[in-house]
């Protein structure tokens, strides 16, 4: 972190997470601490890799009844953040963790650095 504009895009991040917590398919958050020159946050281990690689390993295909599984978290948590006031900005399959290696795990919404809170009436 060398500017202020990158120190105040990670404090909007910690702010967004701290008003997310509490949905099963997000990260989740615990702490951020910050020195003079960076800002760390403190956020659950996930260590079933990307959504992404999860897809290119079976080949770049998912069964009907897999893709909904896969989508219905996704939308839950979407809607989760919209209900909440926040839009993510950056949904991709990099941005979706899994909880665990296992083939049934949750997913966790992850990367919340492009995200902002939406003002009422703005749409």
């Amino acid at each position: 972190m060398t500017t202020a504009i990158a120190i105040e895009d990670v404090r909007r991040e910690v702010k967004i997470l701290r008003a997310l917590n509490g949905h099963k398919n997000l990260i989740k958050f615990y702490e951020a601490y910050e020195d003079h020159d960076n800002v760390y946050i403190v956020m659950e281990l996930c260590e079933g890799g990307e959504l992404l690689d999860r897809i290119l390993s079976r080949g770049g295909k998912y069964s009907e009844e897999d893709a909904k599984a896969v989508m219905t978290q996704i939308l839950n948590v979407v809607a989760f953040c919209h209900l909440q006031g926040v839009v993510h900005r950056d949904l991709k399959p990099e941005n979706f963790l899994f909880s665990t290696k296992d083939e049934n795990s949750e997913l966790k919404a992850i990367d919340f650095g492009l995200s902002d809170f939406v003002k009422p009436g703005m749409f």
